[in-house]
């Protein structure tokens, strides 16, 4: 190759050795380029600083562009523009060009200093041609002794490289380097352009603009740690005002009735906003908020035809606008439908044929076990439609819950609120972090040694902590870890509750007065000595965890195989623990109905009694068969708790009579290792629950009712006291609804309404005529008392009632909340005081010192027997009788604390009313930006962004560079960056640079255990077989099976249940032909209901966010 070509590959040389060459001997640089990139100028930054009398003419030929986060060069679209519209295009280029990523660098940084010397200097001097010209020219005039040496004036090159640095030296090119003629032609064509081009540098306002910019707008801007503070809240702010609800949707909610209210309409631009980006979201307000209006005014202003999916008692009716149809009518959303998500299989069914774009999903929190029909049927309406999520309850959950609800519209494998893309193997690590935590609070002090040991060990490896346990370390880890979970979905979460209404600048003016929840008040019925004695037994003798309650026919498997839980493989490891837990729920279930009344205990020890009965008859007569349903296991969960155990009762008949469904499993009681215990545990719970029935009767605690008698006098008083004060009595049981009515009714009269389970046309009228404050016309005051289950502690307005009575206790905080929910709502205040009364069992003869006392040890004993089913206590409390009692008798209105969104609406508020000329300034920064300030030990503290998502991470150390990187919440990040407007700007430390290059590479590694990925494993392992065993003319169904081997390896969007259907039963290629005609069957169930590019139409709404550092804050310690 000629000696004057110049390539830039390897066995060539480079353009940016000839140029630093040159300019090392020229006095004048003349550069004809595409645009000025920054970085190129650092490819040449040394020689050109140490030429000091160069001076270097810069003639820029295009406009650049940042389109899809890359820069793209392009020529001026418009004709007679003005010198100042040139000179405006050349400035916004210049952000493109100097404010991209490639620039985030130490060198950058370093030598924009220099850049602006030479400017200042005149020594850089550039122009914007007149017209777009896309030519490469670069002129050296040879200083006086070269010029001698080499008897030339100058020499150039041209060819297609740019002044970047792949265009010098990191990508292949072709230039050719002139000296022999030619350089006095080429000077007059670059001096002619120079002479029509548009002075950038040499008019004094323009250059100062330019300084300007580069020292305030660019990556190199000099930022104090307050100014930065202040851009992380506005980051933050900013995210949540990207879109505004249409006027005519806002207008509609006043011509329908409805208050406006800003944080109505602030939550519906945020929820569009994160539907735009995410296609989805989870609206998690507090009870009483107007979670259902919100909905709705999203729903109309997406303009799309969907559905509402809601509890039964929810739907609501067409004709009387009530309940979700009544929502539906109001704001005119006449293409949608209402459905039960009791019809959920039928309507996956048929989803693909109905024409629907939008699902809203009412009591979401409903849907956590993907391995079970309802979430499987719910993924597939959901999938590559828009999902609207409401619960009052998204951070309650576990890991695998809060999943569950995430998969539902994100896509896991292709995550846009995670810092790389695997949603996946983050929720996995949490999920295995969590249940090892669970563990050691679990099985800290248990009495079997293995389990004590296997705590110990987990304590010691996972938290890397000496002997002996400290729980209290544990509660503090789990804490961590829910804030971690809470952060990394707020981006898809708008949560509020009453205190952000009240503590926000904007809301509580628009709220007004709220009512005021008085503390609940404590009363207490008095048992005999004899009923006291029977409820204590109840709880320490019969039903505690250990005690005589054994219940084998719920939990066969154990006694099928003497079972090491260590040995089990999946299959087997699933079916002990669906067992386990459905004794264990079973149990419960007995527990939480024998608190809430001795009528819906008793109704529930006959029908117990009677399964047990008829199981025991059914191993007699069928020579030792017994049959458990594993469709009942999956969806014992999802029945109201009134109804299992009637169901369980018809399923016990239906085994006598031979109607055995198919999806079940058959038990040989003469197989079983434990067969003799397995009969004789069936025998002893069959007379533990004659016992109890016998002693029920002897004490005639059902029909002498002391609790009922109680609470029925204090009604009256409450009535006789304030007449127009109406009361709702709440409890979780219909049985308790119908034990209470007879002895009610006989009391009030007519001026009881009762709600025992079904809300009919009739009673949903009532309930909107007599106890809706909101209703505009039509009230009536036929009803002093409304006896309820807890079906109409959701989707109601009672709130002409000011007081509240929980006949029995809800052991999950939130259904108070739900329930107080129902009376204090936003906007419509009807009473200054709101009244709760929680009434607790005593003994007859104690003072209300003791009462308390005997009250608190009793609810304790139900707390410990009810497990995971009692949600009282945070991750770092420590469980007492006292601080349960506490806990119980809590005003829901306290408690709560002030969400993060709420703390920076008003903190940057406040500094936009004090300092506006920060505000001012920050508005201009660039996307990147860096400072240090003085703190007590050293911090890198990085922000990044990705899509509507903001991640904190920092490196913590005082001199090692190679500190672990460490994921901290926004709220960690806050505390760490906050300081005052004085707060004096340091240099950046040595070590910024290392460690900010480390954070901007870190990939997370998570941790999981091998159980967690062994369904998908399977899956993998089945379709690859299947696909080897495909016949050729089967294309389709081949083309399919690859899609799903694609998903299970990168995007995971399958459901547990679904993963089952493919991965439970293996295939090898020896397989029978019902094996492979089985599995044949599973795929194109799955085909069917998904569709066959069911991937590609979810991949093409998921778009490509861009992950970025944006701001940079490092704490070092003040000498």
């Amino acid at each position: 190759m000629a000696n004057n070509f110049i390539t830039n590959n390897k066995t060539n040389k480079s353009l940016k050795g000839r140029l630093n060459t040159l300019i090392g001997i020229s006095d004048e640089l003349k550069f004809l380029v595409g645009f000025f990139y920054f970085s190129g100028w650092q490819e040449l930054f040394e020689n050109l600083k140490k030429n000091e009398n160069l001076t270097l003419k810069l003639l820029v030929g295009l406009q650049v562009d940042q389109i899809l986060n890359k820069i793209v060069e392009h020529g001026s679209q418009e004709e007679e523009q003005s010198q100042d519209d040139l000179f405006n295009q050349f400035m916004t280029s210049m952000g493109n060009a100097i404010n991209n990523e490639e620039m985030d660098t130490e060198a950058f940084y370093n030598q924009v200093e220099f850049f602006l010397q030479m400017l200042n200097e005149k020594r850089l001097i550039i122009r914007k041609t007149e017209n777009s010209n896309h030519a490469k020219l670069y002129l050296f005039r040879l200083n006086q002794e070269q010029a001698e040496i080499q008897a030339m004036t100058g020499q150039f090159i041209t060819g297609s490289s740019n002044l970047t640095r792949a265009g010098l030296s990191g990508q292949e090119e072709f230039n050719v380097e002139i000296k022999d003629y030619g350089f006095t032609e080429a000077e007059n064509y670059f001096d002619e352009l120079w002479e029509r081009a548009i002075p950038i540098s040499e008019i004094e306002n323009r250059k100062e603009f330019l300084i300007q910019f580069i020292q305030h707008k660019s990556q190199a801007a000099s930022v104090t740690p307050f100014e930065a503070y202040v851009l992380i809240l506005k980051t933050y702010l900013d995210l949540q005002q990207q879109k505004q609800i249409k006027p005519e949707v806002e207008n509609l909610l006043e011509e329908i009735g409805y208050k406006k209210y800003s944080y109505q309409t602030d939550a519906v631009n945020q929820a569009l906003s994160i539907i735009e980006e995410y296609n989805g979201v989870i609206i998690a307000d507090v009870v009483g908020l107007g979670k259902s209006v919100i909905a709705s005014l999203i729903a109309k202003n997406l303009g799309k035809r969907g559905m509402v999916i809601c509890p039964p008692g929810l739907m609501g009716d067409k004709t009387y606008n009530t309940g979700w149809w009544g929502y539906i009518n109001e704001f005119k959303l006449y293409d949608w439908e209402v459905e039960s998500r009791g019809k959920l299989e039928d309507l996956a069914d048929t989803i693909q044929t109905k024409g629907i774009e939008v699902v809203i999903v009412d009591e979401a929190h409903y849907f956590r076990n993907q391995d079970s029909a309802d979430y499987e049927s719910l993924l597939t309406i959901c999938r590559d439609r828009t999902v609207i999520l409401l619960t009052a309850t998204p951070f309650n959950n576990s890991p695998a819950d809060i999943f569950s609800l995430l998969k539902l519209f994100i896509v896991p494998g292709k995550s846009g609120i995670t810092i790389d893309d695997n949603l996946e193997g983050l929720f996995r690590a949490f999920n295995y972090k969590y249940k090892r935590l669970s563990d050691i609070i679990k099985n800290w002090n248990s009495n079997k040694p293995a389990k004590r040991q296997k705590a110990e060990t987990l304590y010691r490896t996972m938290l890397a902590k000496e002997l002996p346990i400290d729980v209290n370390v544990v509660r503090h880890e789990t804490k961590l870890l829910a804030n971690q979970i809470k952060n990394i979905i707020s981006s898809v979460v708008i949560r509020r509750n009453r205190l952000d209404l009240k503590e926000d600048y904007v809301y509580k003016a628009e709220v007004g007065d709220l009512s005021t929840v008085k503390d609940p008040v404590e009363l207490f019925y008095h048992l005999s000595h004899e009923q006291n004695t029977f409820y204590d037994r109840i709880l320490n003798e019969y039903f505690e965890e250990n005690g005589r309650f054994k219940g084998a026919i719920y939990q066969p498997f154990s006694y099928e195989k003497i079972v090491d839980e260590d040995q089990l493989d999946e299959q087997g490891n699933r079916q002990f623990q669906q067992q386990q837990n459905l004794f264990d729920f079973m149990r419960r279930l007995l527990v939480k109905r024998f608190e809430s009344s001795f009528g819906a205990f008793s109704k529930s020890i006959d029908r117990f009694l009677q399964v047990h009965i008829l199981v025991r008859d059914f191993i007699e007569k069928s020579n030792g068969k017994y049959i458990l349903d594993r469709g009942l296991i999956d969806k014992i969960k999802s029945y109201d708790e009134d109804d299992i155990d009637r169901i369980l009762s018809e399923y016990s008949k239906d085994l006598l009579n031979k109607k055995v469904p198919k999806n079940n499993t058959v038990y040989d009681i003469n197989d079983f290792q434990r067969r003799t215990e397995f009969l004789e545990h069936i025998e002893s719970d069959i007379l533990v629950f004659q016992e109890i029935q016998s002693q029920l009767k002897k004490l005639k605690i059902v029909e002498n009712d002391p609790k009922r008698e109680r609470i029925a006098n204090e009604i009256q008083s409450i009535l006789e006291k304030d007449k127009n004060r109406k009361v709702i009595l709440f409890s979780e049981y219909v049985d308790t609804i119908k034990h209470l009515e007879p002895y009610f009714r006989e009391k009030f009269g007519m001026r009881l309404l009762v709600c025992d389970g079904k809300v009919s046309k009739e009673l949903a009228k009532s309930l909107n005529s007599d106890f809706n404050a909101q209703r505009k016309d039509g009230q009536t005051n036929h009803f002093d008392i409304l006896l309820t289950s807890d079906k109409l502690s959701e989707g109601f307005n009672l709130n002409r009632a000011g007081v509240i009575i929980n006949y029995d206790i809800p052991w999950n905080p939130t259904r108070v909340i739900q329930r107080v929910g129902r009376i204090n709502r936003i906007g419509t205040k009807v009473f200054d005081e709101l009244h709760i009364y929680n009434f607790f069992p005593s003994e007859i003869g104690a003072d209300i010192v003791k009462s308390r006392e005997i009250a608190a040890q009793k609810m304790f004993l139900i707390h410990s027997s009810l497990g995971e089913d009692a949600k009282m206590f945070d991750e770092e409390e420590e469980p007492t009788a006292s601080g349960l009692f506490n806990k119980l008798n809590q005003n829901p209105d306290e408690g709560g604390e002030i969400n993060t969104s709420t703390h920076i609406r008003n903190t940057y508020k406040d500094i936009e009313n004090k300092y506006p000329e920060v505000i001012k300034k920050i508005s201009n920064l660039p996307s990147r930006v860096k400072t240090a300030k003085g703190f007590d030990k050293y911090q890198l503290n990085v922000l990044r962004k990705k899509g509507l998502s903001l991640f904190a991470q920092i490196i913590e150390n005082e001199e090692d560079v190679n500190t672990n990187i460490k994921e901290v919440t926004f709220e960690e990040l806050l505390i760490n960056t906050q300081c005052e407007f004085e707060e004096n700007k340091l240099p950046l430390s040595k070590d910024f640079w290392n460690n900010y290059e480390n954070i901007k590479n870190f990939k997370p590694n998570y941790k999981t255990g091998r159980s967690d990925i062994a369904l998908e494993a399977k899956a993998l392992e089945n379709l690859k077989v299947y696909l080897k065993l495909l016949p050729g003319n089967e294309e389709n169904l081949a083309n399919f099976v690859k899609m799903l081997i694609k998903d299970l390896k990168k995007y995971h969007t399958l459901s547990i249940r679904t993963l089952g259907r493919l991965g439970r039963k293996s295939i090898n290629p020896k397989s029978s032909e019902k094996e492979i005609k089985a599995l044949t069957n599973e795929i194109n169930w799955v085909r069917n209901h998904f569709g066959d590019d069911y991937l590609d139409k979810i991949l093409k709404r998921v778009d490509n966010q861009k992950n970025e550092v944006i701001i940079a804050v490092e704490n070092n310690i003040l000498e």
